[in-house]
């Protein structure tokens, strides 16, 4: 479970950025440096909300503590960036997300990894996948398509993703009903698995219509 967390995150941003290409020049560096410094804090400071409540109050420390807020926090990061043109890859976001949540994932196996508790170890890193891939697929649909129904549903896709992926673990974590929870939890994989198969298929797409185009040019 501890090799899991350890290695979900960098395998997956290897994947993802197979179907998304992403030039590691200086926000990917600064992306594994600002994520190390955030993992090095939150390690030795620990969480922002004190742990060991239940019900709503442990729902805000699960999101702020656990699963949202880091996930949420490089994909706002890389919005700034844009804007202060440092990175120019509108299509980023996910990637550079990953690469900040990849020391994060070496630090939380050590610290989970002691706690021997399966469901840190095994459920957060998805979850964080889930939240950066989804919320960077909106963005993307949101700026391709520009139609009132893709900006709509972009816009409800970012704002319930992530409390959705803090309500799995805390459905977990308080042993809801097992339902419920399965429930929770095929959601949140149906939206990632959503998210990458239409990236896929859009990758594809773009690519036939770059052959078909050189093929054009040739021709003439």
């Amino acid at each position: 479970m501890s090799a899991f967390c350890l290695l979900w995150t960098p395998l997956f941003f290897l994947f993802w950025s197979a179907l998304v290409p992403y030039k590691v020049a200086v926000s990917g560096a600064l992306a594994v440096i600002l994520g190390s410094a955030a993992a090095i804090l939150q390690f030795f400071f620990g969480n922002f909300i004190a742990g060991g409540a239940f019900g709503g109050e442990r729902w805000i420390g699960v999101f702020v503590d656990l699963v949202a807020l880091p996930a949420l926090s490089p994909l706002l990061v890389y919005a700034l960036f844009l804007l202060l043109r440092i990175a120019k890859d509108t299509t980023g976001f996910a990637c550079f997300s990953l690469l900040w949540l990849a020391p994060s994932g070496i630090l939380r196996a050590v610290q989970w990894g002691v706690e021997n508790d399966p469901a840190k170890l095994l459920l957060i890193p998805v979850l964080w996948t889930s939240i950066v891939v989804c919320v960077s697929f909106f963005i993307t649909l949101c700026r391709r398509k520009k139609t009132l129904a893709a900006t709509v549903g972009s816009i409800m896709g970012i704002t319930l993703i992530a409390p959705l992926a803090a309500t799995v673990y805390w459905a977990f974590f308080s042993q809801s009903v097992l339902p419920a929870r399965c429930a929770l939890l095929s959601v949140t994989l149906a939206a990632l698995a959503y998210a990458v198969v239409i990236s896929w298929r859009s990758r594809s797409k773009d690519k036939r219509e770059e052959i078909f185009h050189k093929d054009g040019v040739c021709n003439t």
